[in-house]
């Protein structure tokens, strides 16, 4: 999914408001780009590959998403939301 801040009112037609139950979601930032050019799928890859298997976390069962953020000046910021646990010890 992609996610996108817009206030209520501002939801254009053809679109659907999800409610997403609240959970605990590492963040991961791209930082500020041009044009929205973010590097972003090296991110999910470094997320996958380095972050979970070094980390004391797990995915969780629940939506992970993209949020892009318009910093105005044609500048956009990205960030990935994966929900996750705890690593049960067992």
């Amino acid at each position: 999914m992609i996610g996108y801040f817009l206030p209520q009112s501002s939801l254009p037609g053809g679109f659907e408001q999800l409610q997403i139950p609240p959970q605990t979601y590492a963040i991961f930032p791209t930082g500020h780009y041009p044009d929205g050019q973010s590097g972003i799928h090296e991110l999910w890859r470094r997320i996958w590959g380095e972050w979970f298997p070094s980390s004391n976390y797990e995915f969780a069962n629940g939506p992970e998403f993209e949020m892009t953020y318009d910093r105005g000046n044609n500048m956009y910021e990205m960030e990935i939301w994966i929900p996750i646990v705890k690593k049960s010890e067992s």
